[in-house]
């Protein structure tokens, strides 16, 4: 890529405008070239709004670059990432920054992973924890020893999301909100999954009835390496939290996330011990950072890949299978009672079929 090429956004919806281009605009210190492309007109800081591909294309050229040249950021509904990609693809494009999940189902997911392997392209999913400061942090701890060998992982992610749960319909269940980013920072953490051992997920209480499946979701995991991890959403939570904590043989860490964009600061501690670091943490313009450094070949790719989301959205498929396989859909037991029969102890499927989160 060249380093003045124009970055076009691909659906300056929420994704497009207040993460993708918010971080492009951290990262260039407030002065980024942006095309910005969606159906409904739009004021876009330090660029152009157009209305579709083939006008951004245009864009591109009349301004000296080739779509070789320029980072495409494609943050439209997963549904649409096959055709984006593929158009793209056709007209010269090769570096892009894909929106999660990367398609609405497994099998389409496969057909994305396989397009980037035949052409070439560059397709970087976006990865929030795996590039997290605060995340690293709690690695380096590990790998020095301070709390033996890890043995198991608990990671929370919990808010109250009511109104918004009341407003839109964009998610089926609480699967789909905080368990993928949960999913891929277990996978980046603690390796290959053997066996998703339990799983459950529950309605969202309401002043008059409840929204069914959106109320919150957990999650139980045996890697290979015999490790153990726990994820557990809840979306009726009267706080935010999002931790960490990491069991060793000698002790647990403790490593807890900015809950919002309102202070972007982290901790990581040991439990009982009195001392903890405080990480200045901007994970989201970190990964873009580093996927642009990548791009223009000054450095390695973020820590998460098309292969890693591929497999966290079969273990998601699974996961959310089990919770809810009982007749009519209805919502599994809020108790879990060790390991599940069917889909949630056997191995992960192969097939690619299901739904994507």
């Amino acid at each position: 890529m060249k380093e003045n090429s124009p970055s076009v956004i691909i659906g300056y919806g929420h994704a497009g405008q207040d993460l993708h281009h918010r971080a492009l605009l951290d990262v260039s210190g407030g002065h980024p070239e942006v095309i910005a492309v969606d159906p409904r007109p739009a004021e876009v800081p330090h660029g152009q709004w157009v209305p579709d591909i083939p006008a951004a294309l245009s864009v591109l050229r009349a301004g000296g670059h080739r779509p070789a040249d320029a980072v495409f950021h494609v943050a439209v509904p997963p549904a649409a990432h096959r055709d984006c990609l593929e158009r793209l693809l056709s007209a010269g494009a090769r570096y892009f920054i894909m929106e999660k999940p990367i398609a609405d189902t497994v099998s389409e997911a496969v057909h994305l992973v396989e397009l980037a392997e035949v052409t070439g392209a560059v397709v970087l999913p976006m990865s929030v924890w795996p590039a997290s400061r605060v995340t690293e942090a709690a690695e380096g701890l590990v790998a020095s020893g301070a709390i033996g060998e890890p043995v198991a992982y608990h990671m929370e992610q919990s808010k109250p999301r009511f109104r918004r749960s009341l407003q839109t319909r964009g998610h089926a269940s609480a699967f789909e909100v905080e368990l993928p980013h949960q999913l891929l920072l277990a996978l980046h953490l603690a390796g290959p999954v053997a066996e998703v051992t339990a799983s459950r997920g529950w309605d969202l209480p309401l002043p008059v009835g409840h929204l069914t499946r959106l109320g919150g979701a957990e999650v139980r995991l045996r890697h290979l390496s015999g490790a153990r991890t726990t994820l557990y959403t809840d979306l009726s939570s009267p706080v935010r939290r999002r931790r960490l904590h990491i069991h060793g043989t000698e002790g647990t860490l403790v490593a807890d996330y900015p809950v919002s964009g309102d202070d972007d600061f982290g901790q990581v501690r040991i439990a009982g011990r009195p001392v903890r670091m405080v990480v200045q943490d901007a994970p989201l313009t970190r990964f873009v950072a580093q996927a642009y450094a990548h791009f223009r070949g000054e450095g390695p790719a973020p820590r998460s890949d098309l292969a890693l989301h591929l497999e966290s959205m079969e273990l998601l498929d699974v996961a959310r299978t089990a919770a809810f396989r009982r007749a009519g859909g209805a919502p599994a037991p809020a108790r879990l009672a060790g390991t599940m029969a069917g889909a949630a102890a056997s191995p992960l499927p192969h097939s690619g079929e299901g739904r994507a989160a």
